[in-house]
């Protein structure tokens, strides 16, 4: 199983396609908020299962959920845009928010800065931003690979031209 992150897209619409392109196939796609409406684009140009979750900025969207607790691959996902949960200052909350939920995976974004780490306990991936980096970051997204019972996880860089 192949799954798609992105975060902090911001209206950059080319981005979120240059992202779809490079990923190649992927079995689904999970859009961390911030904007609703690029993850609705999403849902335009890929013929796979989008999963929409609310960023800081989209309080008054209509579709989209503030967190997502799912099974992916036989790994249980904690995902959320991680602004409820102070992710700018430190990521103890949404770590232990995490540990509480049974989470093998979190996911989160609002930073705009990609980071990924596995404690041996928890997966925690920030994709960055899909189309709106900050500090000469360039924009980002990840991959989440899963097979046999392993999985791995890598932030994927680009340059939007």
């Amino acid at each position: 199983m192949k799954i798609g992150v992105m975060s902090d897209s911001h209206g950059n619409l080319k981005a979120v396609k240059q992202a779809v392109e490079e990923m190649g196939r992927v079995d689904v796609i999970i859009h961390l908020g911030d904007y609703v409406e690029d993850a609705l684009y999403l849902r335009t140009i890929t013929n796979i299962p989008v999963h929409i979750l609310k960023g800081n900025l989209d309080s008054f969207a209509d579709d989209g959920s503030i967190s997502l607790e799912t099974t992916l691959g036989g790994f249980k996902f904690f995902a959320c845009h991680g602004h409820k949960y102070g992710v700018k200052n430190d990521l103890h909350r949404i770590y232990y928010a995490g540990l509480e939920k049974n989470a093998q995976v979190i996911l989160y974004g609002h930073t705009h800065h990609a980071y990924i780490e596995d404690d041996g306990r928890i997966l925690m991936l920030n994709p960055g931003s899909v189309g709106a980096p900050r500090m000469g970051d360039p924009e980002s997204y990840g991959l989440i690979t899963i097979e046999n019972g392993e999985i791995d996880a890598k932030i994927i860089p680009f340059w939007n031209d």
